[in-house]
């Protein structure tokens, strides 16, 4: 390894003395914030973890998810797993995995980090997709604790914070970036080094249509959804977009006035807006929870039940998945697909990107007019099984990023761990 230049290391040293004390002084008001207080002693590395050999890092449900897979790859290994919220915590206390001890994230403070290195003695240290921590960072590489950033993914603008900051994160730089697409792989390269860059794919589609397909004769839900109309799905409506789904609604039942629709708010404080907006436009609906026999043609279901929207989707002709009609990143489209029923989405579909383009060829239509969403809705919908074989196949080409990034992972490990 390169030794740094005189300048080089005076920068650091400026820079780790100026971080630490921004975080000395924004430490104590963070924990004004009830979330900041959750696990607080190991935030402050009060409650030290017992060694291990790999230490994750994930900042949330959505990152912690990834770790399951990834245990997979390394079982036997002694893993420590650390995230930023309660609810990762909640993630990664499912995987069940013996091995496993989990932690929240010290604050980034170099010293703090340096005591949880000292404690946990990793062989390596995991960062889940774009956890740029420098106060971890630099802790490893004061001990030459190696660093994986794995599932790596970087926005053109997160880009540009990083490349700020590209004098001191070189000499700090993760051993390997494991990205999830060929343009994130050129982003980390130009943080730190493109030889360090490389792709592996993104772990999320070794997670994706892993959702057991449903039959109609196990569908709890059949009771209620008769198979004489046809029912349509409106999934993970947002507060925001409520206005565009009420005319969907409106043109949906004057194209087919028989049809069932069932309406999924995103949030369920939205029920009783929901019935509002409803009786006002004078179109029939009915709560989830006091329907007990078969809905009416022409109904609107209401959903104000946790937990049915997978079932709804397996009985369900077409589905519209929301988020997507105004700029809120859109929601889950491929849990539809997972039980053979082709989505609808609106134009903005952010938080999927890492799907690829290619699926909205084929498998999920996509615009910004209602006329031509409620048209789709309508239209008689393909065999089940046939779409649930083209998503699968969609999906299965892609994956195997869990064991790549598990191949990245390996060379750090004693030899005594290796598959």
């Amino acid at each position: 390894m390169t030794m740094p230049s005189p300048p080089a290391t005076i920068l650091r040293l400026l820079f780790g003395t100026l971080y630490s004390m921004l975080w000395c002084v924004a430490g104590p008001l963070l924990f004004f914030s009830a979330r900041m207080r959750q696990g607080w002693r190991q935030r402050l590395g009060i409650d030290p973890p017992a060694p291990c050999a790999v230490w994750i890092q994930g900042a949330s449900a959505g990152e912690c998810a990834l770790v399951a897979n990834l245990l997979e790859h390394l079982q036997g290994v002694p893993v420590l797993a650390t995230t930023c919220t309660s609810q990762g915590l909640d993630v990664l206390g499912r995987t069940g995995s013996p091995n496993l001890q989990t932690r929240m994230l010290p604050l980034d403070l170099p010293f703090l980090m340096g005591r949880m290195l000292d404690h946990a003695r990793p062989q390596v240290v995991v960062l889940l997709e774009t956890e740029i921590w420098p106060g971890l960072l630099m802790a490893c590489a004061a001990r030459n604790v190696p660093v994986l950033v794995v599932n790596a993914r970087m926005t053109p603008k997160s880009l540009a914070g990083y490349l700020f900051l590209r004098p001191v994160l070189r000499h700090c730089a993760p051993a390997c970036c494991g990205a999830i697409a060929p343009a994130d792989a050129r982003r980390f390269g130009l943080v730190f080094d493109p030889e360090r860059a490389t792709v592996t794919g993104n772990i999320k589609f070794d997670r994706a249509m892993n959702t057991p397909f449903l039959d109609r004769a196990d569908n709890t839900l059949a009771k209620i959804i008769p198979q004489s109309s046809p029912f349509l799905i409106l999934g993970s409506v947002r507060e925001q977009e409520e206005p565009a789904v009420l005319e969907l609604i409106r043109k949906l039942q004057a194209g087919e006035p028989r049809c069932i629709i069932g309406l999924f708010p995103r949030h369920m404080h939205r029920i009783g807006a929901w019935e509002s907006m409803l009786a006002k436009a004078a179109i029939p609906c009915v709560r989830r929870s006091v329907l007990t026999s078969p809905a009416q043609p022409g109904t609107v279901v209401l959903w104000d039940k946790f937990g049915e929207l997978g079932p709804a989707y397996a009985l369900a002709q077409r589905a519209f998945v929301g988020g997507s009609l105004v700029r809120l990143g859109g929601q889950n489209f491929l849990e539809p697909l997972a039980q053979g029923v082709l989505p609808c989405v609106g134009p903005h579909t952010r938080n999927f990107d890492w799907v690829g383009k290619e699926i909205f060829e084929e498998l999920v239509f996509q615009s910004d007019d209602i006329s031509e969403i409620a048209r789709t809705l309508l239209a008689p919908p393909p065999a089940r099984e046939e779409v649930r074989a083209a998503a699968l196949a969609y999906v299965h080409a892609r994956q195997g990023a869990s064991a790549a990034s598990a191949r990245l992972i390996r060379p750090f490990l004693p030899r005594s761990t290796h598959d």
